[in-house]
């Protein structure tokens, strides 16, 4: 579980990192990445600890037809311009996921954001801790 402080650390956290731009969604899908063993000034369990950030404050999301937890920051851009979100395994594990993280501008959309799957959601959730 994570709490506002976890969710201030990775807020502080992201902008310090060096994101690497995904190349071959440049076009379809644009957005950066880190990833485990990869980026310096991240460790496996900053990974986990970030990924239960995305899953304690996400929101849901679709990217077309896949349910996810987007966690929506402020950007240069103003407010929830960014979204943050993980690849899953199914079930999610707590103790591994995630070793990706995106990033991205909130200005496009991909599909119709309703009819989310409420099964992927409740695996996903996580509540906030006290």
């Amino acid at each position: 579980m994570s709490d506002r402080g976890d969710l201030a650390w990775w807020l502080d956290l992201a902008p310090t990192l060096s994101w690497t731009w995904a190349k071959t969604y440049a076009d379809s899908a644009p957005h950066w990445y880190v990833v485990q063993d990869r980026t310096e000034g991240m460790t496996h369990e900053d990974y986990v600890r970030a990924g239960r950030v995305i899953r304690t404050f996400g929101e849901p999301g679709k990217f077309y037809g896949t349910t996810n937890l987007y966690l929506f920051a402020d950007g240069r851009l103003g407010p929830r311009t960014l979204k943050f979100w993980c690849m899953w395994s199914s079930p999610p594990r707590d103790d591994w996921d995630p070793t990706l993280i995106n990033l991205a501008t909130t200005e496009k959309t991909y599909g119709p954001q309703t009819d989310f799957d409420e099964d992927v959601l409740e695996k996903l959730r996580l509540p906030e801790s006290d």
